[in-house]
């Protein structure tokens, strides 16, 4: 295992965080865990379920169609529809004013 940050293998144990050990860096001071767990869900996973939802198919099918909770499934697309809405609130013409 590395520091995410500086790639460096010196580090220590530094408490625990939701049931799972954290590391601080000793080069760069950098607080870190380690990778995600097996069981995690794949972005592949949550990407097909958004495409799935955008389909028009609801959230309790996309659930059991990919054996995962239907609020898991809810809570990606929500997740989705605010990064759009950010999106949409940029004003195109501030950016083009700042260039």
């Amino acid at each position: 295992m590395k520091c995410v940050k500086c790639n460096s293998e010196d580090y220590t144990k530094n408490g625990i965080v939701k049931g799972i050990q954290r590391y601080k860096c000793k080069i760069c001071g950098y607080n870190f865990t380690v990778e995600r767990k097996s069981t995690a869900i794949s972005p592949d996973k949550k990407r097909t379920a958004l495409i799935l939802y955008l389909e028009g198919l609801r959230v309790t099918t996309i659930g059991q169609m990919l054996h995962v909770s239907h609020v898991s499934v809810l809570n990606w697309v929500k997740r989705y529809c605010k990064n759009m809405q950010e999106l949409w609130d940029e004003d195109p013409h501030k950016k083009m004013e700042q260039q």
